[in-house]
């Protein structure tokens, strides 16, 4: 294929050079712009700049404790089953979050702190207590 009959051009459009120095004539070396009227129809819309991720945070057992609690919670509730699911799954689903806090108690057994110790306990009695009134509510 010659040159004339590519059917595409690639330009690089890289604000920095592979040192991190702005290029010139890039937008970044030069003067900020004020931002579009999001009323203006001439402008499309954009979608927002996709950052470089950070560093992960650290694993925290509380915050895991805490979301399987919100999740049995939510199924308890009936906010967050899915489209279809009656009572009865929601329920069974909430016995499998409780066996996964109970396993994870065992198997935790003098690793934790007292602090997660007392979440630990909270979240299984509350969990269980919304689980028998849920169950009796149902008829189950």
């Amino acid at each position: 294929m010659s040159e004339t009959e590519k059917p595409f051009t690639v330009s690089d459009r890289r604000q920095f050079t592979p040192d991190g120095r702005p290029r010139a004539g890039t937008e970044e070396a030069s003067e900020p712009q004020s931002p579009p009227d999001p009323g203006s129809p001439s402008e499309a819309p954009r979608t927002a700049p996709v950052s470089a991720p950070g560093p992960t945070p650290a694993a925290d057992f509380s915050q895991f404790l805490v979301s399987l609690g919100a999740q049995a919670g939510l199924l308890l509730s009936g906010e967050g089953r899915p489209e279809g699911m009656g009572t009865a799954e929601a329920l069974e689903g909430v016995q499998s979050i409780v066996a996964i806090l109970e396993m994870l108690k065992d198997k935790t057994e003098g690793r934790r702190s007292s602090a997660e110790d007392a979440l630990l306990d909270d979240l299984l009695f509350q969990l269980r207590m919304a689980f028998v009134e849920a169950a009796r509510g149902a008829g189950a």
